[in-house]
């Protein structure tokens, strides 16, 4: 394009290989970064020709003294006692190696009212930080991060989809949860999703309402419970007989929904004869249930991976592109869904 007399030309990116080779931009990342071992050796040919058919070149940055080599990191997650989160950090440490120090800040009380509680943690001697799940808006985020030096990275922002620098399609995700309970049979579906999850509730509740009425159906407010995401929260919910009316459950953690599935259970409810429960997440833990939890398969892993990865440009380079990279999703089809 042009501006003023000088032809400005559009420099190719990694999201512009990825919309050409229909994946996800942190799939093309892990390929040209030589990670792309588990992909198919179709897709990464098709990676690499894209790569020289678009012209995308790798700017190399000259090295400058303010920009630290990342030894330590900090990673704030909203609870550590929930798998995905935990599955997140696997995923940072695997990228990041064993030579960086990762100090993980546990944040499920950094509200908007709590901000002080985030705020000392810019002030660690840190070199980068990854915030999961942060309420609080990026503007006050980046503002800390610049009066520091600090390189952040933030993993699915609770105030707005549109600030996270990694994050998943989670009105897709609420759609495929709509879906394949509707088409198992299902009509009656009671939606449990974690309690101050604002913003991640309204954009998962809006894709299964979505979902719904594809099918010429409507969730009713009354059908949803939001409570604390824990077992003990989901197995006490269940145990109030209050979900015995619904054909099917879908819970917005696989933790809430193996507290669920056991609370059931604990009011002589046979699964999946009585009652289908489906999750989100496909945490491992889904595997050692009975039946075996159906869930939302959410690349927590790749999440972390993709994280960490961003932080360290970020920290080689503080104005490198702040692309979000979308992640795919699936279903793992287990065993907690009858059709009927």
């Amino acid at each position: 394009m042009w501006r003023g007399d000088v032809f400005m030309v559009k420099r190719v990116t990694i999201t512009d290989i990825a919309k050409a080779a229909k994946i996800s931009p942190t799939t093309v990342s892990l390929i040209l970064n030589g990670k792309g071992e588990r992909f198919s050796q179709e897709t990464c040919e098709r990676v690499f020709y894209l790569r020289d058919r678009l012209g995308y070149r790798i700017e190399k940055q000259v090295s400058s003294p303010k920009h630290k080599q990342l030894k330590r990191i900090g990673v704030v997650i909203p609870n550590f006692n929930q798998s995905f989160y935990n599955q997140v950090i696997t995923g940072i440490q695997k990228s990041a190696g064993p030579n960086v120090l990762i100090t993980i800040y546990e944040g499920a009380n950094f509200s908007e009212e709590m901000q002080s509680g985030l705020r000392w943690i810019f002030e660690e001697s840190l070199d980068g930080l990854i915030l999961c799940g942060p309420f609080i808006d990026v503007e006050t985020l980046y503002g800390w991060a610049e009066t520091e030096g600090l390189p952040i990275v933030i993993v699915n922002s609770q105030s707005s989809v549109d600030d996270s620098d990694v994050w998943i399609d989670l009105h897709r995700a609420g759609q495929l949860a709509a879906e394949y309970l509707l088409d198992n049979g299902h009509r009656d579906i009671a939606v449990v999703v974690p309690e101050n999850y604002t913003a991640t509730n309204e954009v998962l509740l809006s894709g299964f309402k979505e979902g719904m009425q594809e099918y010429h159906e409507e969730l009713a407010e009354a059908d949803i419970y939001p409570i604390v995401p824990t077992l003990q929260a989901g197995y006490e919910l269940a145990k109030k007989v209050v979900l015995n009316k619904y054909t099917a459950v879908f819970a917005g953690g696989d933790e809430m929904a193996i507290g669920i599935m056991r609370g059931l259970v604990a009011n002589g409810r046979h699964l999946p004869a009585d009652q289908s429960v489906l999750g989100f997440g496909n945490s491992e833990l889904g595997d050692y249930t009975t039946p075996q939890l159906s869930s939302i398969d959410i690349p927590s892993s790749d999440i972390g991976r993709a994280a960490f990865d961003k932080l360290e440009e970020l920290s080689k380079n503080n104005s490198a592109s702040r692309e979000n990279l979308l992640l795919p999703i699936g279903i793992n089809k287990r065993f907690s869904v009858k059709h009927i």
